[in-house]
């Protein structure tokens, strides 16, 4: 079998493009799970925009609850401060106000207090405060 200088060059040249065909289907397959991969990445962007608008919605849905809230408090403490300045004032024009509470009554109103707590305590339910002795 004799090698003329055709083969030479044939041979060499005959594996650089099976080589190159290789390499070319490799790269193929490299850029095929590329694309792979940036799909599952879009997908789990847009799942994460979805939560994130999710918890958003949430967020302003308690910010305005939050802000009710807080309204309701304003609202209570001008009550509040409006009872304490009327119950100032009636203090004031009340000619019992300087009477000392005689110490059975000042007894027996801390042992009601107690019974209260007491039943308010054990309670599932609202305790009425009205009830007798």
């Amino acid at each position: 079998m004799t090698f003329s200088l055709k083969n030479l060059i044939a041979v060499p040249a005959g594996i650089c493009i099976v080589l190159l065909l290789l390499y070319t289907r490799w790269l193929s397959n490299e850029l095929g799970e590329l694309k792979n991969i940036k799909q599952q990445a879009v997908v789990a962007l847009a799942e994460e925009r979805a939560n994130s608008a999710k918890i958003r919605t949430q967020y302003l849905q308690i910010q305005e609850v939050m802000d009710g809230v807080a309204e309701q408090k304003r609202a209570s403490e001008k009550r509040t401060a409006a009872l304490q300045r009327a119950l100032a004032q009636s203090q004031l024009a009340s000619p019992c106000v300087a009477e000392p509470v005689p110490d059975a009554v000042t007894q027996r109103l801390r042992e009601r207090v107690a019974e209260v707590n007491a039943t308010a305590a054990g309670a599932t339910g609202p305790v009425s405060t009205l009830s007798g002795p």
